[in-house]
Parts: structure tokens; C-alpha cells; sequence
């Protein structure tokens, strides 16, 4: 497996990982279009807002936040997306995670992941559907601190 200093890279999410992003309420985004340079926004929900698809794809809801308007035009331009999850309560471990965005209505998503249960009453903003969903096709995954995560 190639590493990163002693960081070992994967091109799926393991079980360690998939726990770890469930537990986590916070994540920064960072997108880029070559013209246009780079964003990086920082976005919340409730534990479990980023729903683990498979073990190289996960998505989470966007309720028409403006503080994402500038992402998801960039992703529309250019598809590649990194994803930090940091715990700050267990050590401040991070996990890194790059791959390809993707933009799908509410509907797109319903009927492409049928056997999720995507009921807005588990998000965050229980009074309404999401307007979209941002999937993530994950290419590489990596904890930046040392420790095991329990």
C-alpha cells in the first residue's frame, strides 16, 4: 500500500473509517475550479449526517445553504472533492478523504439508493427534504493522526 509518511492510504473507507465519519457533526469541504481557484467551507449536521453509501461512496444533504452555493458550482465545473472529519474531543484525529463529487436532487438520490432510508426527519432540518444531495466517489482515505479509533 503506497503511504503518505506514515499515514497509510486507502481507496475505500474501512470499518474504522465508516464508524468514525457516523460519529462525527462537522466536516470542512474543499473544492476547486482551475479558473476560479479554491473553496473550503465547513459544514455541520447532526451525528450520521454523512451517510456511508459503501465502502468507496458517501453523501450527505444540502438544504439550499448558501455557504455551499460556491461549492456546488464547483463541482459541477470540476468533480474533485477533499473531505476532513476532525474529532477535536478524542485527540483531534483527522480523516482525510479526496475523490469525485457528484450533484443529485432529493429524487435522483430517493431513487438511486432506494434501500437507504433517507427520511428527512433523520437530518438535522427534520421539517423539510433536502433540495440536493452531494455524493463522494472516495479515490483516497487516510487518518492524520496516530491512535485507534474506538
Amino acid at each position: 500500500m503506497p503511504t503518505l509518511s506514515d499515514h497509510e492510504i486507502l481507496t475505500e473507507l474501512d470499518d474504522r473509517m465508516q464508524m468514525f465519519i457516523r460519529r462525527q457533526e462537522m466536516m470542512f469541504v474543499a473544492t476547486g475550479e482551475p479558473h476560479d481557484g479554491h473553496d473550503c467551507t465547513f459544514v455541520t449536521g447532526g451525528p450520521g449526517f454523512v451517510r456511508i453509501l459503501g465502502v468507496n461512496r458517501l453523501a450527505w444533504p444540502e438544504f439550499d445553504d448558501v455557504s455551499l452555493s460556491d461549492a456546488i458550482a464547483d463541482i459541477r465545473r470540476d468533480p474533485r472533492i477533499s473531505l476532513l472529519f476532525v474529532d477535536f474531543a478524542r485527540g483531534a484525529i483527522g480523516l482525510h478523504v479526496d475523490g469525485k463529487a457528484k450533484v443529485l436532487d432529493d429524487d435522483a438520490m430517493r431513487r438511486a439508493y432506494r434501500a437507504l432510508n433517507l427520511d428527512p426527519s433523520l437530518d438535522l432540518v427534520a421539517d423539510r427534504r433536502p433540495m440536493r444531495w452531494i455524493t463522494v466517489y472516495v479515490e483516497e482515505a487516510f487518518l492524520s493522526a496516530a491512535g485507534e479509533l474506538v
